[in-house]
């Protein structure tokens, strides 16, 4: 388990949060139903290339500026545009109105390091700096229930809300039964450590009391294999309890692709597909009153020429999903025009990432 930095003071004002949503569920037991609204939101961490995601087939731009990684065989979308040939698992979606492709989002000045482009996106804000974009419509919707990230690094996108964001990492008992007695010595004559270190254990009990929750999926539904498997059967269990948090964040490694792209990014792109696909169907299965959302973005795309390795580096303008009932758009966004650049060799964005979050918010909550 994992404590977030960022809402370590608002944690300190917030923990009775919990008693008091508990005592208002049980308070509006008799009450109408109303759907859950969940908001899954999954980062594709490393730079995902947004042309050979969503391809120009009919562009010769593309193919003369990636002799070796452009992608001929794709699934089109409509008449300039294809899907990769690796995403087929999304069409079924894509043909009930239930996809819909966010195209040429990014930065006006984007940031080529990875960890500087995270935070940008994951505040909506061009610094870097303040509360985790989810966060912010966790508030400002007055959610009284927690942002749960299943990622195995976390998220700032979930980071500085009025209510605890917790981060579930499988080992919360071992660490709850083996504390570090040297930090709680310490604490004794720290009051701000000791208040952290309670928080700390207030936030593994809370994580393992969810776990408990927790029951076996149906049979019925079917998970991919890969390393985002693990989240998706998590998220699918949580979303099957009463009362599922109305922001969760998921992640996928592995798209910084300077060698190599075509194997690399294809077989990532396949697992995530699979994975949206099942986390989807899945919920629809489960027969629960839950309007899931999807969100899927990453902190940056890729330039438009490729580089010696069979590889792309680091760009800005990319494509983000937006997977819902909800979300009836075919496209969102202008496709980046290939011949118009930056300085830098890069695609120019027509769409910033808190234009995105703010279409998201009154999407889903009005």
């Amino acid at each position: 388990m994992k404590l977030s930095r960022r809402n370590f003071i608002g944690l300190t004002l917030t923990s009775g949060l919990y008693t008091l949503y508990n005592n208002q569920i049980l308070a509006n037991s008799n009450l109408g139903i109303k759907k859950q609204k969940v908001l899954v939101l999954i980062e594709m961490r490393g730079g995902n290339d947004g042309l050979n995601t969503i391809i120009p087939f009919r562009n010769s731009i593309y193919f003369s500026q990636r002799p070796n990684i452009s992608i001929n065989n794709s699934f089109k979308l409509n008449s300039m545009l294809a899907l990769n040939p690796m995403m087929g698992s999304l069409l079924p979606l894509w043909e009930e109105k239930k996809l819909t492709f966010v195209l040429g989002v990014g930065w006006p000045n984007p940031n080529r390091s990875h960890f500087m482009a995270m935070d940008q996106w994951s505040t909506g804000s061009e610094s870097g700096v303040g509360k985790g974009w989810l966060a912010k419509i966790s508030d400002l919707i007055k959610n009284e229930k927690y942002l749960l990230s299943l990622g195995p690094t976390g998220s700032n996108a979930i980071e500085g809300a009025k209510v605890n964001s917790l981060h579930l990492l499988g080992n919360e008992k071992y660490l709850l039964n083996n504390p570090n007695y040297e930090n709680i010595e310490i604490a004794n004559n720290r009051k701000s450590l000791k208040k952290f270190l309670e928080i700390e254990k207030f936030s593994m009990n809370k994580i393992i009391e969810l776990k408990n929750k927790m029951q076996k999926l149906p049979s019925d539904i079917k998970l991919p294999k890969g390393q985002l498997s693990k989240q998706t059967s998590t998220a699918l269990k949580i979303i099957n309890t009463d009362f599922p948090p109305s922001f969760i964040q998921m992640e996928l490694g592995g798209f910084d692709t300077h060698q190599n792209q075509i194997i690399r990014q294809n077989r990532l792109l396949k697992e995530l597909s699979e994975n949206i696909y099942a986390l989807k169907r899945g919920t629809e299965k489960l027969n629960k009153n839950v309007e899931l959302n999807i969100v899927v973005t990453s902190e940056f795309g890729r330039r438009l020429k490729e580089n010696g390795s069979k590889g792309t580096d680091h760009g800005s303008a990319s494509i983000a999903f937006l997977i819902g009932d909800i979300f009836k758009e075919k496209f969102i966004g202008k496709y980046p025009d290939l011949n118009d650049l930056d300085t830098r060799g890069d695609l120019i964005p027509n769409l910033q990432p808190n234009d995105l979050y703010g279409y998201i918010q009154n999407k889903i909550w009005g």
